[in-house]
């Protein structure tokens, strides 16, 4: 099985050690593109989340060996792959399947059952069909993985219980003995992350104001009770709020450290969403600040009891035995297509003197001998493709040699 990934995350790197791998939109297209015409690669996909990074590669080398999806992601983004090598976990075949299906579900998340990486990966599959980079491996597996995790979802992990990141900042402040009520609060970006932050916020009884550029005016939806002042005046307010959280999809840092020496007056929490990282690492040095980034969230990965884990694995170890099946007899599929075109152009042929007999038009007899042409064919497909189900690997090649013999002597 030609499909590897390799991938960094909180597991190994830390922030600083994952920045150079995050990927804005623009950035990420454009990187698959260079990726996906590397020699050897016939299918290429990326994740890119404030956790990790992975690539996923569908193909072989000229000289049949396995590509190094290390290699090609730090080569695209211009990196000596040699330093990054300690940071990178790679796996292949079904070793990557089972991962991906676990990856969906939200068992790898630093925060367990995280309900955000579902669309991340039917985001990542998106893109890469949009560039023209996923085939139809990748295409089949991680519509799997996707269907595999909401299976999860609906019947594990089914819990009222928001597992987002957004929700997990809650949780962040509590354990940090840091009250929300009453506190004003300010947050730096509009996307899906920042409104649901605004809102929990708001619901935890702080005085929530995000921050909005002017050309998004007409376009945001704001939370209930949540007030507005333009991004542009975010160090102008600054000093008045005690918790900023900043999470957006900016390359370039919202807060930098010097600016908001000047403008701190208060004992302010500052938690950052982002990666790259919205606010300056040096902001956790002033006096007046405390800073809390994405690895900070580690501490509030939920266990899973063994038995939720356990239930888990049950539900996705169908959808894997399932996608295995299909890759093993993806060989097979222009031996199917061959002997059921064959089939109906058989039957097709065999009943056209018969039809002469009945009181049709020659375009009525054209039509009918269309239908039986293809309808025989449908139904002999079905039953080759239900032969997976009932044999083995080795009976199933035997068979289907056997049938495409038949098939080329019929032919003859």
């Amino acid at each position: 099985m030609n499909i590897l990934t390799a991938g960094i995350d909180f597991h190994k790197a830390d922030v600083a050690q994952r920045e150079p791998f995050s990927l804005t939109a623009a950035a990420l297209a454009r990187t698959l593109r260079q990726i996906r015409w590397q020699p050897g690669v016939d299918e290429c996909l990326l994740i890119s989340t404030c956790n990790r990074t992975e690539l996923w590669v569908c193909g072989n080398q000229t000289d049949g060996t396995a590509l190094s999806p290390v290699k090609l992601l730090c080569e695209a983004r211009g990196l000596d792959e040699t330093g990054y090598l300690p940071y990178f976990t790679v796996r292949q075949g079904m070793d990557a399947v089972r991962y991906l299906c676990e990856l969906a579900s939200g068992i790898h998340s630093q925060i367990f059952g995280d309900d955000q990486i579902i669309s991340q990966v039917k985001n990542a599959l998106h893109i890469a069909r949009e560039e023209h980079c996923a085939g139809t491996v990748l295409e089949v597996l991680f519509r799997t993985a996707v269907t595999a995790a909401k299976k999860v979802k609906s019947s594990v992990l089914c819990s009222a219980v928001d597992r987002s990141v957004a929700a997990a900042v809650l949780r962040l402040l509590q354990e940090q003995h840091i009250s929300v009520a009453g506190k004003p609060c300010l947050v730096i970006g509009n996307g899906e992350i920042g409104r649901l932050t605004a809102a929990n916020l708001e619901q935890a009884g702080g005085k929530v104001t995000m921050t909005l550029r002017q050309y998004k005016h007409r376009d945001t939806v704001i939370p209930a009770g949540c007030s507005v002042i333009p991004y542009e005046d975010r160090y102008k307010r600054l000093g008045d709020f005690q918790i900023v959280v900043s999470a957006t999809t900016s390359p370039h840092h919202t807060l930098v450290a010097e600016q908001v020496r000047s403008v701190l007056k208060q004992e302010t929490v500052f938690l950052d969403l982002a990666l790259p990282r919205d606010i300056e690492p040096e902001v956790r040095t002033l006096p007046l600040a405390a800073l809390f980034d994405m690895d900070c969230f580690s501490s509030l990965t939920q266990q899973a009891e063994e038995r939720q884990l356990a239930a888990v694995r049950a539900v996705l170890t169908e959808f894997e035995e399932e996608f295995e099946t299909w890759y093993s007899f993806r060989q097979y599929i222009p031996a199917v297509q061959q002997i059921s075109k064959l089939s109906g152009k058989e039957t097709a042929a065999r009943l056209k003197k018969e039809l002469r007999s009945y009181p049709l038009s020659d375009s009525e007899q054209e039509v009918l001998l269309r239908k039986i042409q293809n309808t025989s064919a449908k139904v002999v497909s079905n039953i080759l493709f239900g032969l997976r189900e009932e044999l083995g690997e080795n009976a199933l090649e035997e068979s289907f040699r056997a049938l495409s013999d038949s098939a080329k002597r019929l032919q003859k």
